[in-house]
């Protein structure tokens, strides 16, 4: 599977698919709607908004982008909210997936550090997990989320996740949010089970960035199942989860 929609390959152009410019350091934004069934079946991704940033000099200039990039997201993010009918007293339920002892895998998990929570609050309607990977515990972060939207009455998921790109040069300059959800590991493996609004009930809102991609992308020489990360992903993965978690803090 592809995890970057602009990658499968296909036109998208139906769906109104469009990239602008956002006019400072080469950053643009992409959006595709995919609205019907028939749709997501042809393009392989489920029904959604889906907005992908890409910043290309993102480390190379980072408080420039830092301030720049989180009001984009934000401003998008709210879109998404609008959408999906997400309130000021929504329950919500934030989802780091991932390997934590995986750098290259490790930004859902970072991102749930850094997001903020009140659990002594009487009213408190913030919650967060990291259920860590499949591999590791031997239950499916489906399953650890159904059980907790049930059991707290959830309204809404919020997931974050490291994605596979095809494109060396977008490896930690792209961040692609949705309402779609999203299938832990599905670009590395095929038994990942969907987190979305049609296996929970409830809208599923996550937010992905590649960091990593496989040998078989950058030569056919090599194996699909290698699977590489750039030398300097911890300072990435470090820099894009502190982003991703404040704009969210900021929207709580």
């Amino acid at each position: 599977m592809i995890d970057l929609v602009d990658e499968c390959g296909k036109d998208l152009a139906s769906c109104g698919y469009e990239t602008v410019e956002l006019g400072k350091y080469d950053i643009t934004c992409s959006k595709l709607f995919i609205d019907t069934d028939g749709k997501a079946k042809k393009y392989g991704f489920d029904k959604g908004h889906y907005y992908i940033l890409n910043a290309p000099l993102i480390l190379g200039l980072p408080d420039e982008h830092f301030k720049l990039l989180k009001g984009e997201i934000k401003e998008r993010l709210k879109v998404i909210y609008k959408e999906n009918k997400v309130k000021k007293d929504s329950r919500l339920l934030f989802v780091g997936i991932g390997n934590p002892d995986v750098v290259c895998d490790s930004f859902g998990t970072e991102v749930i550090s850094k997001i903020d929570i009140k659990p002594f609050e009487k009213d408190n309607k913030i919650f967060k997990i990291s259920p860590n990977t499949f591999s590791n515990t031997g239950i499916n972060a489906y399953e650890i989320t159904r059980l907790l939207v049930e059991a707290f009455d959830i309204s809404v998921v919020v997931l974050f996740d490291s994605l596979a790109t095809t494109n060396l040069h977008r490896l930690g300059t792209s961040i692609q949010f949705n309402d779609a959800g999203l299938t832990p590991g599905s670009a590395l493996n095929k038994f990942g089970m969907p987190i979305n609004k049609e296996s929970l009930n409830v809208p599923c809102i996550s937010v992905g960035v590649p960091f990593m991609i496989s040998a078989g992308d950058i030569s056919k020489n090599c194996s699909k199942d290698l699977i590489l990360a750039e030398k300097d992903v911890g300072e990435k993965v470090d820099y894009l989860s502190s982003l991703v978690a404040e704009v969210f803090n900021e929207m709580l």
